[in-house]
């Protein structure tokens, strides 16, 4: 393939032929298998291109868009101020204040147009440029090519239209990755006698289709094209800085999604920690009572002699208390237990307590005879509960419930009754108050802590991730990257400007997230600095997650799976939900602590935030030397991804 210098070069083809990845080729998106290129240029700065894609970001209004490309290509305000001028005649721009993503098919390729030349390149190309032009635009398009490269500029132009390519000063014609024929439109035409160019390329065809394919004897090892600029980071913050703008402007404009994903979802997550763990649902428990009483209605609590048993009705004192210390589960009576079972089998009931008649008398035979006691009396004088043991929350509400309510029922006579009320102590227990000091426990746990630590560690890595993962990858399948890699932008240029925003972002949120926690809750917080410190290094590492995903993938949803999978596996294997040390098999544990750093990063919080606990306690390193490791771990996983794909 030879294209004169300062011509037009016609590339044709059907549809996937080979145009797009041979100017890929040429912009050193992709490398030959072997082969080589000569340009007249060996900076990619001197080179416009315009990709098939719109490759434009969605959020820039075309001002916008024309000054995010300036400034990578440091052009001077007049030239600028004036190549705009002349390509909003030729090309019959839009308003400059117009969203890019509210403009038309044809309006979203004259602005692409538009930034491929406002550098004025040495070389040019573009890819079906005149796609999506009406015949009239098409044409002034044309003539303003023939100006350009008459002023000196070099232009490779891929067209499905034939004829158009005409005006050409050279085309050539492709099929099945191989260059047919080329030369000027009219010499070919002349060559193979016929009346257009069509023709020739239907010959052209014919002629392969007959013409078995032949591998070239000598294969040379393909060397890129351009110098290697790789150490020079001279623009390293102009376009770090260009970047870093236009993620801004990806915030302004989609700030509805944004919010709703970043610090709605936090905020939200903490207050229903707190709010919605703290209570449990409404329940109501049905009583069937054969004691002495009945519904208890007319009996006096105070109202019995200790040395008289049959005066004493402890299931009265029991449900009596009950009513008091248990005020949200209120006691529906019931004279007959299928009654009552109707009733729990429609769910209006969570549990059904059927009190003995003998009940009182089989509390007193403890107290009274000790080990000696009847066991006859003992078996048949508990209360017999039913409930349904698939709903688990309402099983250990009550499980707690019941056992606090008869131990202070039974506390409560022995003590009027002038015995030691520790008797009645369910089960006996010492504790020792000196265990909650300082680097062991630094206040009573409380599990609505815990859920609210797991979200705010959770959150605080995988919302980055999940942003960057949206925003970033929908910008890299519209070739948006392409055309700034093109203009001289480093891979790690662009993700330095997203790690710019994503840390700014994690600062923000992290603190929002402790101020509900800490201010508004007024939960214990230990040493604050060193949480805080912690959750953005967590923020970190998840945005060199995103990172290797983006870099791995190339789709969306190929992104969006492996984000998804990994948030779900991080609430199920990080001790969320339960402590992971309760797993079965060891290898469980293991698997989490070096698979997932919340794991041991959540360990470290909780020990900040319960135990006041210093860097130096061996938990707390624990979970900053897993955040170290992952961002280690993920930044060498990205560079090599990156030297092998050779693009993002």
């Amino acid at each position: 393939m030879t294209i004169p210098r300062n011509q037009i070069y016609g590339l044709l083809g059907s549809s996937g032929c080979g145009k797009t990845t041979l100017l890929k080729c040429l912009v050193g998106a992709l490398d030959l298998d072997y082969g080589s290129i000569e340009l007249i240029v060996n900076s990619k700065k001197k080179i416009g291109f315009m990709p098939q894609e719109t490759a434009l970001f969605d959020e820039f209004t075309i001002a916008e868009t024309f000054q995010f490309y300036a400034s990578l290509y440091r052009i001077p305000s007049e030239e600028f101020r004036a190549k705009i001028k002349e390509l909003t005649d030729v090309l019959d721009l839009p308003r400059d204040d117009q969203i890019c993503s509210t403009l038309s098919g044809g309006q979203v390729r004259r602005v692409s147009i538009a930034v491929t030349l406002l550098h004025s390149p040495s070389l040019v190309i573009l890819d079906e440029p005149t796609s999506g032009l009406d015949p009239v635009l098409a044409n002034i398009f044309w003539r303003y090519l023939n100006r350009l490269s008459v002023q000196g500029q070099t232009i490779i132009i891929t067209t499905h239209y034939i004829e158009e390519a005409r005006q050409a000063n050279t085309v050539g014609l492709m099929r099945q990755g191989v260059l047919l024929a080329e030369d000027s439109p009219e010499v070919l035409i002349s060559r193979y006698e016929v009346e257009s160019l069509e023709d020739v390329f239907l010959c052209l065809c014919n002629q392969q289709t007959h013409t078995p394919a032949i591998e070239p004897e000598k294969k040379v090892p393909f060397k890129p094209a351009y110098k290697d600029d790789s150490t020079n980071y001279s623009m390293f913050w102009p376009h770090t800085k260009a970047i870093v703008f236009k993620n801004w402007k990806w915030v302004q404009r989609n700030w509805v999604m944004f919010s709703m994903l970043s610090f709605v979802l936090s905020v939200a997550c903490v207050i229903e920690s707190n709010e919605c763990l703290k209570y449990y649902p409404p329940m109501r428990v049905g009583v069937i009572n054969h004691g002495l009483h009945g519904a208890c209605e007319n009996y006096n609590p105070r109202a019995f002699n200790c040395s008289e048993t049959q005066t004493v009705d402890l299931s009265c004192h029991f449900l009596g208390l009950w009513r008091t210390e248990k005020p949200d589960m209120p006691l529906l009576m019931y004279d007959r237990l299928d009654e009552a079972m109707r009733d729990g089998k429609s769910r209006k009931l969570v549990s059904i307590f059927e009190i003995p008649a003998n009940f009182t008398a089989g509390a007193l035979e403890r107290f009274e005879q000790g080990s000696k006691a009847d066991q006859k009396l003992l078996d048949t004088a508990s209360i017999d509960i039913r409930i349904d043991s698939t709903d688990f929350m309402a099983v250990y509400k009550l499980e707690q419930d019941v056992r606090d309510v008869l131990e202070l029922t039974f506390q409560t006579h022995l003590k009027t009754c002038g015995y030691n009320p520790s008797a009645a102590d369910i089960p006996p227990m010492i504790i020792y108050k000196s265990f909650f000091n300082k680097n062991v426990v630094y206040k009573p746990y409380d599990y609505t802590t815990h859920v609210a630590m797991a979200c705010m560690c959770g959150i605080t890595y995988l919302a980055p991730l999940i942003l960057m993962t949206i925003s970033l990858c929908l910008e890299k399948m519209t070739g948006a990257y392409i055309r700034c890699l093109v203009g001289g932008v480093k891979i790690v240029e662009i993700f330095s400007g997203y790690l710019i925003m994503c840390v700014l972002f994690t600062l923000i949120n992290s603190g929002l997230m402790a101020f509900f926690q800490f201010v508004v809750y007024a939960k214990p917080y230990g040493t604050f600095w060193l949480g805080y410190l912690l959750l953005n290094v967590l923020g970190f590492t998840g945005t060199l997650f995103g990172f290797f995903i983006i870099v791995l993938t190339n789709s969306l949803t190929e992104s969006a799976g492996i984000a998804i999978v990994s948030s779900l596996a991080m609430y199920t294997f990080t001790g969320f939900i339960w402590p992971i040390e309760a797993a079965a098999h060891p290898l469980i544990q293991t698997f989490s602590n070096f698979v997932f750093p919340n794991t041991l990063g959540l360990r470290a919080y909780l020990a900040i935030v319960w135990k006041d606990a210093s860097f130096f306690n061996q938990q707390v390193l624990h979970g900053f030397g897993i955040c170290a490791a992952h961002t280690v771990l993920y930044i060498l996983l990205t560079i090599a991804i990156v030297k092998y794909k050779k693009s993002m």
